[in-house]
């Protein structure tokens, strides 16, 4: 088989989405959820796909755009000596269609050139509510390579909700609605390959999902991104979310999972791989079987140690909320005048540091909470909390920050917490000094900051999470506060060396 032959397509393909993408603005795009794959991309997804068994190959891509997917599938299927392929593309941009059909009928020579055959079907609907899974003459499908549009939506109001709600329940985005109605237009066998962005793998709003894939399918495969910004052909337009790609075989199961990961598409044939049994990835301990995935063999190590301590922090006795000021809905109630009478400090993510949360008014970006009428909807009765900041960036060196809120801090009755801080307490019970500067030790801790990289992909640190992670006893958290409140300053250093003493953490692993 000549390899070049079969490469020589793929720049007037390129050229293709080139042309379309200079010819919509961002905006429309935006509006629609448009992200591009390009084609080391495009390429590297299809050649995930092994040989199908089907005389005929039937590809279904969900969100067609100019068809470099398909084109990278079909391509990689005749490689592998599939003869008879055809494709059925979904894409509702009608300005794309055109450059689609360009793109198949390109790929469409290079079969006759070998004397293979591939035909196709375009739809210009909307893929989730045409349900094609449901229609009656429907033949199931081989293998699936998409690339999903994103955006949000309700679950309350949205026809996209009510679309999917015999498959799962939840208030996500668009591209888990794909996800899913994908698998159930797959046949047994199937193979399904996707590029979303990591949020799925986690929180409460995908747990329906999840259960759905994980129930339907075998995970066999995920591939990270180190840089998130260096994987689609957007031009200028930025990718803020973390995306991975993931293998699914529908009806099947798995021993192990594959983990491989690479810093930019430029390096995807170069990825770093490890191989992993199902547990350590897919946690079954609780109903989100959340999945985790390490980003390297030392980021493994550190989810094996974590996975060993007794309990979680949610069994441990210990609660995690969200601030209660919504700053957006609470306007009367805040001012700049921090020295104002009957006020109380606001807490703000600037407030929180390593160990100590501050607030003493002087700064630019403190603020003082009104103690008008109905105030105790958005304060709280002044005591002692652990502040977690609830936002943070992959790419950011710490992903957990957390702060003590000591109650003789300030001379008040209420306080104020604002809604991107977590604050943390005992549940039934005051949090002492000392157990709170445990807790804020083992945040500020790098093997908790690692375990919780391994957890979450998301942009912010969210309650669901933290509930359920794996955590140390509350006298193993009382030991450690006991000696890191006696540290006159914070020094990562110091608070690793209490912390990985106490739990009996290996840091070279």
């Amino acid at each position: 088989m000549n390899r070049q032959a079969l490469i020589e397509p793929r720049d007037d393909i390129i050229s293709l989405q080139s042309t379309f993408l200079r010819s919509k603005s961002l905006e429309s795009r935006k509006t629609l959820g448009q992200f591009f794959t390009g084609s080391a991309v495009s390429d590297y997804m299809a050649s995930v796909v092994v040989k199908p068994k089907s005389k005929t190959i039937r590809i279904l891509d969900a969100g067609a755009g100019t068809g470099t997917l398909t084109a990278s599938t079909a391509l990689h299927c005749l490689e592998m000596g599939c003869k008879i392929v055809h494709a059925v593309l979904y894409e509702l941009d009608r300005e794309a269609v055109d450059s689609l059909e360009q793109t198949l009928n390109i790929i469409q020579r290079k079969f006759g050139d070998r004397l293979a055959t591939f035909t196709y079907e375009i739809f210009c609907e909307d893929f989730v509510l045409a349900r094609p899974d449901k229609e009656k003459n429907i033949q199931p499908f081989d293998v699936s390579v998409i690339n999903p549009p994103y955006f949000k939506y309700s679950a309350k109001d949205s026809p996209y909700a009510k679309a999917v709600a015999d498959l799962y329940h939840g208030d996500p985005n668009i591209y888990a609605s794909f996800m899913a109605v994908v698998m159930a237009c797959m046949k047994s066998g199937g193979q399904m390959v996707t590029i979303t962005p990591r949020s799925f793998t986690n929180g409460l709003y995908f747990k329906g999902l999840r259960k759905y894939l994980l129930t339907e399918s075998a995970l066999s495969l995920i591939h990270i991104f180190k840089h998130r910004d260096k994987v689609f052909k957007t031009d200028d337009s930025a990718v803020l979310q973390e995306n991975i790609i993931c293998y699914f075989v529908k009806g099947s199961n798995a021993d192990t999972i594959t983990v491989r990961s690479s810093d930019c598409d430029a390096s995807i044939k170069y990825a770093d791989e490890k191989h992993y049994p199902v547990h350590s990835i897919v946690d079954y301990s609780n109903d989100l079987r959340l999945i985790r995935i390490p980003e390297s063999a030392y980021a493994a190590g550190i989810l094996k140690q974590a996975e060993t301590l007794e309990t979680t922090f949610e069994a441990a006795g210990y609660f995690i909320s969200t601030g209660r000021v919504v700053e957006h809905r609470a306007r009367q109630y805040i001012t700049e005048d921090t020295s104002a009478e009957n006020t109380v400090p606001l807490y703000r993510p600037h407030n929180v540091t390593p160990l100590i949360a501050t607030w003493v008014g002087n700064h630019k970006k403190d603020v003082s909470f009104k103690l008008n009428k109905d105030h105790q909807k958005h304060t709280m009765i002044n005591s002692t909390y652990v502040l977690l900041k609830r936002f943070s960036s992959k790419d950011e060196k710490r992903r957990l920050v957390a702060g003590i809120h000591l109650a003789n801090m300030h001379f008040c009755e209420w306080i104020g917490f604002g809604n991107k801080t977590n604050y943390i307490g005992v549940l039934g019970d005051e949090l002492s000094t000392v157990e709170a500067y445990g807790l804020a030790t083992i945040f500020n801790s790098s093997f908790m900051d690692n375990y919780f990289r391994c957890i979450s992909g998301n942009t912010q640190v969210n309650a669901t999470e933290i509930r359920v992670m794996k955590f140390p006893s509350r006298d193993r958290v009382k030991e450690i506060g006991d000696r890191t409140h006696k540290l006159k300053f914070f020094e990562t250093a110091k608070i690793d060396l209490i912390v990985n003493s106490v739990l009996g953490v290996v840091d070279s692993i």
